[in-house]
């Protein structure tokens, strides 16, 4: 019985975020999306928000009822690449966005994810910025507006200019996070 104790409330949303992600995302994504049906996109598109809100929700009260813990923010941390990265696949799946952006979307990922196991290595703990937040938070937006998109084949269209500003956005936070972790990681080996 002692794990259940460990197992808070917040980690039970992170878990479901964790589970009910990477399954049902990409499922509704490949299965409907494709079909370019504005109420069904948009249906969607709320189910990936209401996913994405759970990233808020988990350390909201985990905060909240001082129910931090290092198993919580592993499985935040691994929560929301599930999340995004699933989703990021999927629309490339149906063509919905290009490869250059999940390269370089996903590419910072696993960027981040080999800088945190050398940091580890080396006894550096590399704390999440605010940027690497607002980065999640851009990343959940553009995902939900590319998922809602149906005039993605227009040219012209401000829906799509919206989604690229949503993917510039995203680009921008993710890399510039990922220098600013680099560079804390750099000077505290320098110490």
């Amino acid at each position: 019985m002692k794990i259940s104790k460990k197992i808070t409330f917040p980690t039970y949303i992170t878990l479901f975020r964790l589970l009910g992600a990477p399954i049902l995302v990409p499922f509704f994504i490949v299965r409907y999306v494709q079909f370019n049906d504005l109420y069904i996109n948009a249906a969607i598109s709320a189910i990936f928000l209401l996913f994405g809100l759970t990233d808020f929700l988990d350390g909201f009260f985990a905060r909240k009822y001082c129910q931090e813990s290092q198993l919580g923010a592993t499985l935040d941390h691994l929560a929301d690449k599930f999340l995004t990265f699933s989703a990021f696949v999927a629309l490339l799946a149906i063509a919905k966005i290009s490869y250059i952006w999940v390269l370089l979307l996903v590419g910072r990922e696993i960027f981040m994810m080999g800088l945190r196991e050398i940091a580890l290595e080396h006894h550096v703990k590399i704390k999440v910025s605010s940027f690497g937040k607002l980065k999640t938070c851009a990343q959940i937006a553009a995902i939900a507006w590319i998922i809602g998109n149906p005039t993605q084949q227009i040219v012209g269209s401000w829906c799509n200019g919206v989604e690229m500003l949503f993917l510039l956005l995203s680009c921008i936070l993710a890399w510039y996070s990922a220098m600013q972790y680099f560079f804390v990681f750099y000077r505290s080996l320098q110490k």
